[in-house]
């Protein structure tokens, strides 16, 4: 009889010197010091042919190009290949990349990955993997899914007198203003489990990272964000390893941000799993199943890369001559915000040098539920979308690529900052197109088919 197997690992992420974190650009230094340690966590399954890897790194997220690196690696590794290898980012704010990353300080401007970094973290997933593997076990699956209101709201909030978006980082003083677009505040747990007890728990949530956001103290240090502390407080009960994935999190953030609201966030997230005990229900599909499907987008940018690369530099080079705004420069915002739009012209055009670029929509499938990875921000919307036709989805974003927002077009005419030139980097229409072909590729392969009806 065909069953599921299971095996996880950890292992510490954390930089041991100096980086640049990436998640707000305005940073003008490496961070260096540890708040809450960064870790990768990787998940193995198998139902004794088909192998797939899901791994969750605390990152922004892992850019395409990077991720190609990843599968070719952890295929010549162990055997396992894209498609069967999803990789995904947590989003926190606070860690460094694998890519390089431009920053809003002239002084700075863009910085290249750092190399030996980026093979430490290679080294590690490698041998996550591998554990991972060997130690595969047939375990139950169990899944809760539990509503938590109380944490997220829309920060694309919509003003009542015209219906135009105004972000609001923060939750408004003056919420009676706007009308609040919905979020999806579902906490989705899935828990393997032995005659031993709780092997591991994946865990996906769709709320921003971004909390503790006070620059004196947070900007530059490394942390993992409250999921370091929901990880934490199940891993403590369960006795078990603790993946987290981030939901359709684009445009949620957290109601309240600052103090010490990191760790209440993540230890509510936490023990909201534990008190959930009698809502788990078992899982007796062994159905496994990994599967890519590509849309072919067009870039905003259509420049080509030596101009600007040419643009980039000058306008570089004009504002650092500028000095700076209390130097009295009578131009000076202006030219910072041209070499703004040039270093981003620049960044995009070295990743879309065509102009063009096919977009992977990967799913997997284990048991009941059909795992939706998006290489975006995916907007709440799209994942309240998805979930609403297919209530045993699960959508993550910032996995398989790290390529901006992708709002669907009607958000375009209410503006804010997702639905700009500076956070999108494909055409309005795109993401209709997304929502469209996961639809009908959902409808057409059902997870669980290994079940009778009436089961």
């Amino acid at each position: 009889m065909t069953e599921l197997r299971f095996g996880t690992a950890i292992r510490d992420i954390t930089p041991r010197y100096p980086l640049w974190a990436h998640g707000y650009s305005a940073r003008n230094r490496k961070s260096a010091g540890v708040r809450e340690p960064l870790s990768l966590g990787c998940l193995a399954i198998t139902d004794g042919d088909t192998r797939v890897l899901i791994l969750a790194l605390d990152m922004v997220g892992i850019r395409a190009d990077v991720c190609d690196e990843l599968y070719g690696l952890l295929d010549e590794e162990t055997g396992v290949g894209y498609p069967h290898i999803l990789i995904s980012g947590s989003h926190t704010h606070f860690a460094p990349a694998l890519h390089g990353t431009g920053f809003t300080d002239p002084e700075v401007g863009i910085v290249d990955r750092d190399e030996a970094y980026v093979d430490e973290v290679k080294s590690k997933m490698v041998e996550a993997a591998e554990e991972a593997l060997a130690s595969m076990r047939a375990r139950r699956v169990e899944i809760a899914r539990i509503q938590i209101p109380q944490v997220v709201y829309n920060r694309r909030t919509v003003r009542k007198s015209d219906a135009v978006v105004e972000m609001n980082l923060m939750y408004p003083e003056d919420p009676a203003r706007f009308n609040f677009s919905p979020v999806d505040s579902e906490l989705t747990v899935h828990r393997l489990v032995d005659e031993h007890g709780v092997h591991c728990a994946l865990l996906n949530f769709g709320c921003h990272p971004v909390t503790g956001c006070s620059p004196e103290e947070d900007y530059y240090k490394f942390s993992a964000d409250y999921p370091y502390y929901t990880r934490q407080t199940i891993a403590e009960k369960w006795k078990c390893n603790v993946l987290f994935t981030l939901g359709a999190a684009g445009d949620a953030v957290p109601i309240n941000r600052r103090d010490d609201c990191r760790e209440r966030i993540g230890q509510l997230l936490g023990n909201a799993a534990i008190l959930a005990e009698r809502t788990f229900r078992g899982d007796p599909s062994t159905h496994l199943r990994a599967e890519v499907l590509e849309v072919e987008a067009e870039t905003i940018l259509t420049t080509d890369r030596s101009r600007a690369e040419a643009e980039y530099e000058a306008a570089r080079t004009a504002v650092l001559a500028a000095g700076d705004s209390e130097g009295g420069h009578e131009n000076y915002r202006e030219l910072r915000q041209v070499f703004e739009e040039k270093m981003r012209n620049f960044g995009r055009v070295r990743l879309y040098p065509e102009n063009r670029w096919r977009i992977r929509i990967q799913f997997v499938q284990f048991g009941r539920t059909t795992l939706v990875a998006l290489p975006f921000e995916v907007l709440a919307e799209i994942g309240l979308e998805i979930k609403k036709r297919f209530p045993d989805s699960v959508v993550i974003s910032c996995a398989g690529g790290y390529q901006g927002y992708l709002p669907l077009a009607h958000e375009y005419d209410r503006v804010g900052y997702e639905a700009t030139e500076s956070s999108t980097h494909f055409a309005p229409g795109t993401a209709d197109r997304l929502l469209e072909a996961i639809l009908e590729w959902c409808a057409r392969n059902p997870a669980g088919r290994d079940l009778a009806p009436d089961r």
